[in-house]
């Protein structure tokens, strides 16, 4: 007798649907992409493909909150590391540049998120999460007031969403293709002006 081939969790399951889905989004877009594509992608039914997600749009959501709660993951673990707060936001933007780099198809997502803002869903998926980028970083930079090695008169929001729309302006320039700005050095000597203007002068 055969043994039964051996089948995955739901939760590997479902983290396996995630992955092909964001492979199916980022080969067309948001609205071209089908259910049903997304099962074949991930060599399922597409009834099987419900037991798991309810809709496109559920796993479109999803998608973007493990991406957010990623990042956030990985600049955790860059505070973590005991060093001086301006050395802590060089290596953040790096970690996210890195990040950039592995996962191409999660920029093209990210985008395709911000054409579809009319949505409500999306849109505040989308505020959540940049809401919770900006808060990170300001909370970095209140830990650099601190220790005295970021200026006192910044206004903590909104240097936040500079660093935040750095991030931005990173994805733009790898999505079109600006090879010759878009290296490990040349992005970093992007970052390294935006941290001497916040940076207490000695």
């Amino acid at each position: 007798m055969k043994p039964h081939p051996k089948r995955f969790p739901a939760i590997e399951r479902r983290k396996q649907v995630l992955r092909c889905a964001v492979r199916v989004f980022a080969r067309s877009n948001y609205r071209a992409a089908g259910v049903a594509d997304i099962a074949r992608e991930a060599g399922i039914s597409e009834a099987a493909l419900y037991k798991y997600f309810p809709s496109k749009k559920s796993m479109f959501l999803e998608i973007l909150e493990r991406m957010s709660r990623r990042i956030i993951q990985l600049w955790k673990e860059a505070v973590s590391q005991k060093q001086c707060v301006p050395d802590i936001l060089h290596n953040m933007g790096m970690t996210y540049y890195c990040r950039m780099i592995q996962h191409p198809d999660e920029l093209k997502i990210h985008f395709q998120a911000v054409s579809e803002i009319d949505d409500p869903d999306i849109r505040e998926r989308l505020r959540k999460d940049h809401q919770d980028y900006v808060e990170f970083i300001g909370s970095v930079l209140q830990k650099g007031i601190q220790e005295g090695s970021i200026r006192k008169d910044l206004s903590l929001e909104e240097t936040a969403w500079l660093f935040n729309g750095f991030g931005i302006l990173m994805n733009m320039v790898k999505l079109l293709s600006f090879d010759r700005l878009f290296n490990e050095k040349g992005i970093g000597r992007m970052l390294d002006h935006l941290i001497d203007s916040v940076r207490v002068r000695d």
